[in-house]
């Protein structure tokens, strides 16, 4: 059976599955460690291996038929765990939720003791916006199995996030108090600051979000966001974060910005210097510091800082760069797109 729809899966003359397998991976080495080693000696492996490749090469078409042929099969129960798991992941790669929800689903109910087809099943309720759902099935996947628990206590934080939003704090409350992580997070903090502001205990909001910023400075926008939203930001109150989290490029670019706005320059150059002294890097820091230096009449300060900048960029190349897994990105998330590991990405400068 396994020969003859191998045959059926190209039009050219018919290769081995090794030679097949190998051409179908070139200049895809990043991959290989992902998938399971091949034994072309077990046809059922070698189908899956393949299907996966497939997958990734973002030939979905083909995988989904690979798989959903040996969906079909009297197959051992390990490979029929697998053939199900990843026919619902090839659907969801290929943007077909429906029919990936169907597979995992349908996954559940033959092997109802598999955490794997709960936590993949959460993910797409999660990113769906079905987040009660979602903390359903990741619920029974922890049961399952303990290392999930991370990701549950995540989206439950997301859940009360959208309850926050929607006016049902006594919801978020409920789900804040069962939570208790092993270690505290930027995301714990943002979701007490946030709820505190929205019931009106604007002194617990404003710790909170002091809390979530000294542990993690590169969340500090989305702390300021939520201050924001429900006090004044003026001086006083940069002063006071800037005095309990340390100077960083968003409280001082801020705070300098309201000096400008009322004539007081000297001192905005003044927290200027000190930023760009402090984040050499910054390209708004820099930008902000040489705008006020040639506004000010200092022009031969400024070329000689440009010309610093530009060794500076030269040797350095500044990035994104996940601690589990070493994935680099320009743009910052609370998980790593690569991994999905939460909250690992960390600022990286590297000489080149």
């Amino acid at each position: 059976m396994f020969e003859k729809f191998f045959s059926k899966l190209t039009d050219k003359k018919r290769e081995s599955i090794e030679g097949y397998l190998k051409k179908i991976s070139v200049n895809r080495h990043d991959l290989i460690n992902q998938i399971s080693e091949v034994n072309p000696e077990n046809p059922v492996n070698a189908y899956i291996t393949l299907a996966l490749l497939l997958k990734e090469k973002g030939e979905y078409y083909k995988s989904l038929k690979i798989l959903e042929k040996l969906k079909d099969e009297k197959l051992p129960e390990t490979e029929k765990k697998l053939v199900y798991l990843n026919l619902g992941l090839v659907y969801k790669s290929a943007g077909f939720l429906d029919r990936a929800e169907e597979a995992l689903l349908e996954g559940i109910k033959l092997f109802p003791g598999e955490s794997y087809f709960y936590y993949e099943l959460a993910r797409i309720f999660k990113n769906s916006g079905r987040l009660e759902e979602a903390v359903e099935y990741l619920e029974k996947a922890v049961q399952l199995k303990k290392e999930f628990e991370d990701e549950l206590t995540h989206t439950k934080l997301y859940l009360a996030d959208y309850y926050i939003e929607n006016g049902r704090t006594d919801k978020a409350f409920k789900i804040i108090r069962k939570i208790h992580p092993p270690l505290p997070t930027p995301l714990f903090y943002y979701i007490m600051s946030k709820l505190y502001y929205s019931v009106g205990e604007t002194e617990k909001g404003y710790l909170k979000a002091l809390q979530g910023m000294r542990l993690s400075p590169k969340h500090i926008p989305s702390f300021l966001k939520v201050i924001e939203e429900f006090e004044e930001l003026n001086e006083e109150k940069l002063r006071d974060i800037i005095k309990k989290t340390e100077l960083n490029p968003i409280t001082g670019l801020k705070l300098a910005n309201l000096l400008i706005t009322k004539g007081r320059r000297t001192e905005a150059l003044k927290i200027l210097k000190e930023l760009n002294e402090k984040f050499p890097s910054d390209p708004e820091v820099k930008e902000s510091y040489l705008r006020l230096l040639w506004e000010t009449g200092k022009r031969k300060q400024v070329v000689e800082e440009i010309e610093k900048f530009l060794k500076l960029l030269k040797a350095k190349k500044k990035a994104f760069r996940c601690e589990n897994c070493g994935f680099e990105t320009n743009t910052f998330d609370w998980i790593c797109p690569r991994c999905r590991e939460w909250e690992t990405l960390e600022m990286n400068c590297e000489n080149r």
